[in-house]
């Protein structure tokens, strides 16, 4: 009679703990990131994702086919036909194929539904690959619990992995993970099938991400370290040998320049690195004995030779080895050398403090797992998540950028440390010793709940479209209208000139073309944009007509309907007598008492920092830093330290006569001024001597020499204006009321007269 035992699988109790304990985290990490959903209205989250979207939508229009996908003809007008859709294609495929059930029947919105909720199964995949990863390459579960914790709960992913959030660099990090988990598997069991399922993932971290070079570069160094510690093997090379064939055969099926047919870069250089592990395993059968100790010495000397003579050659040819996004992180000086970059916050260094904010204390766990990797797990697996994490750490800190890359791998080496100091202890026979690791435990028990707590507060904000991509932890619908006007009210051949961070936004939601959009793809039309918005509108007029061949509405030559469009915040004071006058800007010290300083977090900013720095301007030509900084430091040397502060942090409103003369200062005054709800105050137009006595009293921040002259710019009339308040807050001697405002006006000739449509809250008037 047959033995139950072999009929019934044997229960095993620390499986089902496993699938207990990760699907806790699961959910942790899900509840943490929809937070936002209690308090906020949900869409595509920032400004890339828009685009990511716009694609998926185009190719679940197309049936799922990616190749089907038309050419950009909205971007960068008029080149945008000439704007590939590179490494953005990966992404919207899979949420077009997750939305193409459903599509027949819902369209639109079942591909904006996937896509807004994407990044729930990104949360529970991230728990999952962390945990697989290093459960296999330790078998020690506490280490892999600990990984898969340090993602749940990361603030860092969080900041970017909110609903609709389409992080392509997490995406590739996850499937990275699982790449390393079959690969170690393929060793472990000696089946080199795995490396199958291995190239897929290298597949679709290739095609959401695009981040071939690095993952195939940090591999192939691997791969080198293998064999300087003698730990090639062949189960190793053929382990590769598939995935390189099965990732550069997917690879090539892709419509974009990644793959091995298309492109040659991924295919060839994932084919190499077996290949240098199997010529490793025959020269060790054919070389002497008296020399193999020297071996790992030669073939080393012989690699830098022949990568010298690569680079050498490249060099020769008038190409970088590198592409410049890399070599940004390999010489951190470049970066400073491209303008556009010295603007973009994800492509500035940060400080170490920054790192730690980040990844707390994950960040120091994985150092102690790159410690182990070397000492105790110099296989390839370990080897190749020990040169991921280095890399990544440190390009984290030259482009932060990465960082919700970089989360996934610090979290998986933390985990690893933690594994290998459980398993030292546990190996330990003193009592006293083996209560070490609870204590070790407690206090990254107690790391991980700060880190979740965090994680909720980070969590709780809005979308940025439904914030119009301000700082006030509120629903303002100021971007939204505008857009929504754009859509609607604007020729469908129109041409929408902006500030580059809205155009995605406007290409998509507003489905116009746009002169720039969110990438740095065209450093040239970015600046022409600085350009125009820096100088008066004559200026402006001579770009459209000279070198764009647009000519304003009303011309013999109109052609081609013009918009430009601006956003920051104003101020509405009105005093206790109910006189009312506009601020440009928003209240220095605020959320405190408005005393009349003004400073700004939309494109006066812009246009005073990063506009300037990409056009090549001198900044001391647009803001007034003697002044601000001599007044600011002759109150704090009068004990007036709260008042000195507010001025030196007012210094993107302290405008100089070129800057007056701008269109963007023009564009925003005008645009208050056809409100007719008051007159626009100068900025820095109220006396310190009468505020510095004034606090709490009844004192007027009211002007009368300081109120501007009606602007009207001739070319560029007012056609929309979009106006939602954020809050009201007290003033000296009145109230202030700060509002959100998008202006949109017509490139037209002069007299033409056009109505004026002012949606304020929500209420339309059209003038």
């Amino acid at each position: 009679m047959q033995s139950t035992t072999k009929v019934i699988p044997k229960f095993d109790k620390f499986k089902f703990l496993d699938v207990a304990v990760i699907s806790g985290l699961v959910i942790v990490s899900i509840l943490i990131r929809i937070v936002n959903i209690l308090a906020f209205p949900q869409s595509v989250n920032e400004f890339d994702p828009w685009y990511l979207f716009y694609n998926a939508l185009l190719i679940a229009q197309s049936g799922g086919n990616w190749y089907a996908v038309p050419p950009d003809v909205h971007g960068w007008f008029p080149w945008g036909y000439f704007i590939e859709l590179g490494n953005t294609i990966g992404l919207p495929w899979l949420v077009s194929l997750f939305s193409l059930p459903f599509y027949g029947q819902f369209g639109f919105n079942a591909v904006y539904t996937v896509a807004v909720l994407s990044d729930i199964l990104l949360d529970g995949l991230g728990v999952v690959a962390a945990f697989l990863a290093i459960d296999v390459i330790t078998e020690n579960r506490i280490g892999a619990y600990i990984a898969a914790a340090i993602v749940a709960v990361s603030p860092s992913l969080t900041y970017k992995n909110l609903l609709g959030g389409l992080p392509k660099t997490s995406w590739g990090a996850v499937f990275v993970l699982f790449s390393i988990y079959f690969v170690t598997l393929a060793i472990k069991r000696k089946n080199p099938l795995y490396g199958i399922p291995a190239g897929i993932m290298i597949f679709l971290a290739n095609i959401t991400w695009g981040g071939y070079t690095y993952i195939d570069l940090s591999l192939a160094i691997a791969a080198f370290l293998l064999v300087l510690l003698n730990k090639n093997d062949e189960i190793t090379a053929k382990t590769l040998t598939i995935l390189a064939i099965t990732s550069a055969f997917l690879t090539s099926l892709a419509p974009n320049n990644i793959g091995f047919m298309s492109g040659l870069a991924h295919g060839l250089s994932l084919l190499v690195i077996p290949l240098f592990l199997y010529i490793e395993l025959y020269i060790r059968q054919i070389i002497p004995k008296e020399i193999l100790d020297s071996k790992n010495i030669i073939i080393g000397a012989a690699i830098v030779f022949i990568l010298a003579l690569g680079i050498l050659g490249l060099a020769a040819l008038g190409k970088s080895p590198i592409p410049s996004r890399y070599y940004a992180i390999v010489n951190p000086f470049f970066q400073f050398s491209v303008p556009i970059d010295r603007t973009v916050a994800e492509y500035i260094p940060q400080p170490v403090t920054a790192m730690i904010q980040d990844f707390g204390i994950s960040l120091f766990l994985s150092i102690i797992g790159m410690y182990f990797v070397i000492t105790r797990r110099a296989q390839l697996p370990g080897l190749w998540l020990l040169i991921l994490g280095v890399a990544s750490i440190y390009g984290t800190s030259e482009q932060p950028y990465l960082f919700n890359y970089t989360a996934y791998i610090v979290a998986a080496l933390a985990g690893l440390g933690v594994a290998e100091i459980a398993n030292r202890f546990a190996e330990s026979k003193s009592r006293g010793v083996r209560i070490a690791p609870l204590i070790m435990l407690g206090i990254i028990g107690i790391s991980l709940l700060a880190d979740a707590g965090i994680s909720m507060e980070i969590s709780y904000e809005p979308t940025a479209i439904y914030n119009a991509a301000t700082s006030f932890l509120t629903t303002n619908y100021a971007w939204i209208s505008a857009l929504d006007w754009i859509n609607h009210n604007t020729p469908k051949n129109a041409f929408i000139l902006s500030w580059w961070d809205y155009g995605y936004w406007i290409e998509v939601v507003g489905n116009r073309s746009v002169i720039d959009e969110n990438n740095t793809l065209n450093g040239t039309q970015i600046k022409l944009m600085a350009e125009m918005f820096l100088n008066n509108e004559t200026f402006a007029v001579n770009v459209l007509e000279n070198d764009f061949h647009i000519y304003p509405y009303g011309s013999p030559n109109y052609n081609i309907p013009v918009y430009i469009v601006a956003y920051d915040a104003v101020t509405q004071y009105i005093s206790s007598s109910g006189q009312s006058v506009w601020f440009i800007g928003y209240p220095t010290n605020f959320p405190g008492e408005f005393i009349g300083y003004t400073t700004s977090l939309g494109d006066i900013a812009k246009a005073m920092g990063a506009m300037t720095t990409i056009a090549g301007y001198n900044m001391y030509s647009y803001v007034n830093f003697t002044y601000v900084n001599e007044t600011a430091s002759t109150l704090a040397e009068a004990g007036q330290t709260q008042l000195a502060s507010i001025v030196a942090n007012s210094l993107p409103m302290a405008w100089t006569p070129k800057a007056y003369n701008s269109l963007i200062v023009n564009m925003f005054i005008e645009g208050v001024q056809a409100l007719n709800q008051g007159p626009v105050q100068a900025p820095f137009s109220i006396s310190l001597s009468q505020l510095s006595s004034a606090f709490g009293g009844n004192a007027t921040l009211i002007n009368p020499s300081g109120i501007l002259p009606n602007v009207v710019l001739p070319y560029f009339r007012p056609v929309y204006i979009s106006l939602y308040p954020v809050t009201a807050e007290p003033a000296v001697g009145g109230e202030a009321i700060v509002y959100i405002i998008v202006v949109v006006y017509q490139f037209v000739e002069p007299n033409v007269i056009l109505p004026l449509t002012i949606q304020e809250n929500g209420t339309t008037i059209t003038t």
